[in-house]
């Protein structure tokens, strides 16, 4: 306890010393250059004792611990905590949860003001007269009549074709049909050519012929199976030329009864489109009544929608000034309140160092947080900081924030 007390006393005598050496310097630095000069060679005047005693006072009581005693009803209010670096004006205490839910409040309204302000509502405008449904044109079919006689006159040219190509179509076509005959008789020849041969050579073998003959018959019995082979291809080819033939005209009599369907239903089309012409025209004409009637009654809708749009717009106008002046009251209330929320700022610079645990009554909390500073705790070092003794209080054992190492800055 006593080697504290010499210590800070010691201190106490050196802050003394910067002090006066700070004051007379000020009054140096207001001097001219060669004034300075002389200062220096010159033997300083000495201050008396009472005028250092002053400036020790001063010093002592600029440097003095602070002591802030805080009640609060959340301990989390508090913003500091021991070795914390504080300026003057910096927060202490401050009930920053229901600020913030306060301000958001207070940003909420301010947006729905100013959504509301920068709605435009349009007043509605008089409905202009409904125009006049314009008469129905003279009634006229003189298209779908000339499409039935076109459709007409084309069955009719259907018809008579049919009627022409009917019975040639119905049967072989001559040339094809010749050209096959031609083809099978040639072939009969050649086959019975081969037979006379054969039965040549088969009694020149009886007879024992000399084989020179019976090779040249030989080789000439081949000669007319070539032949023969050829006049199979042949009948052949006029088969199919017949048979093709055959498919074409059957075809073609297709093709002219697809003709009289193809007209028929060309016929049976127009004479719908001419009844449905008519069936439209009756439409029309039952439509432009209808619209009649609703034009009329357009109209009087029409008046009466104006009439409903125009209180509406003058209970809209009511109702946004109405809102507007519940908002303007809400903000106010919200402003009025974050007002009232106690801050605590630190009065001067220097360090947190100490906070008494917190005492809790009635639903408040209280404590005292002792502030020091910043040239009294470097004079002291970094480790006397938050060990010296305050001469205005009475020593108590340290709390939980008291023993807590600090943080080097």
């Amino acid at each position: 306890m006593n080697a504290a007390r010499t210590n800070f006393l010691i201190n106490v005598g050196v802050i003394g010393a910067m002090a006066l050496f700070f004051i007379l310097g000020g009054k140096s630095r207001n001097v001219e250059k060669p004034a300075v000069a002389e200062a220096v060679i010159q033997t300083p005047s000495v201050p008396d004792k009472e005028e250092e005693e002053q400036l020790t006072a001063s010093v002592l009581q600029r440097n003095r611990p602070l002591r802030i005693n805080i009640s609060v009803d959340d301990p989390s209010f508090l913003k500091v905590k021991v070795g914390d670096e504080i300026k003057a004006g910096d927060i202490i205490s401050d009930n920053s949860k229901e600020r913030e839910r306060l301000e958001r409040q207070k940003k909420s309204i301010k947006l729905q003001i100013e959504n509301l302000t920068s709605k435009t509502l349009i007043a509605p405008t008089p409905p202009p007269p409904t125009p006049l449904i314009r008469s129905l044109p003279p009634s006229a079919f003189e298209e779908e009549q000339a499409n039935i006689s076109q459709a007409e006159l084309k069955l009719k040219q259907a018809k008579a074709v049919l009627a022409s190509r009917f019975k040639l179509l119905t049967t072989d076509n001559p040339e094809r049909r010749a050209e096959f005959e031609k083809a099978g008789a040639t072939f009969a020849i050649a086959s019975q050519k081969i037979q006379e041969q054969e039965q040549m050579i088969a009694a020149m073998n009886d007879m024992k012929m000399q084989s020179e003959i019976l090779q040249h018959e030989q080789s000439k019995l081949k000669q007319l199976q070539s032949e023969l082979d050829q006049a199979q291809s042949a009948v052949d080819q006029a088969r199919a030329k017949l048979d093709n033939s055959a498919i074409l005209q059957s075809q073609e009599l297709e093709q002219l009864k697809t003709n009289i369907s193809l007209a028929e239903s060309e016929l049976s089309v127009a004479k719908s489109r001419l009844e449905a012409a008519k069936n439209r025209r009756q439409m029309q004409e039952y439509q432009a009544s209808v619209e009649e009637n609703k034009r009329i009654q357009s109209e009087t809708q029409a008046r009466q929608d104006y009439e409903r749009a125009r209180l509406q717009y003058e209970e809209a106008l009511r109702n946004k000034e109405y809102q507007l002046a519940q908002l303007n009251i809400s903000l106010t209330s919200i402003e009025d309140k974050i007002a009232e929320i106690p801050v605590i700022r630190s009065p001067k610079n220097g360090y947190v160092k100490k906070v008494k645990p917190w005492l809790g009554k009635d639903g408040k909390y209280s404590t005292t947080i002792t502030i020091v500073s910043n040239n009294f705790s470097s004079k002291n070092g970094g480790s006397d900081r938050f060990n010296s003794t305050d001469n205005s209080s009475k020593s108590t054992t340290p709390s939980k924030a008291d023993s807590k190492p600090t943080n080097p800055r």
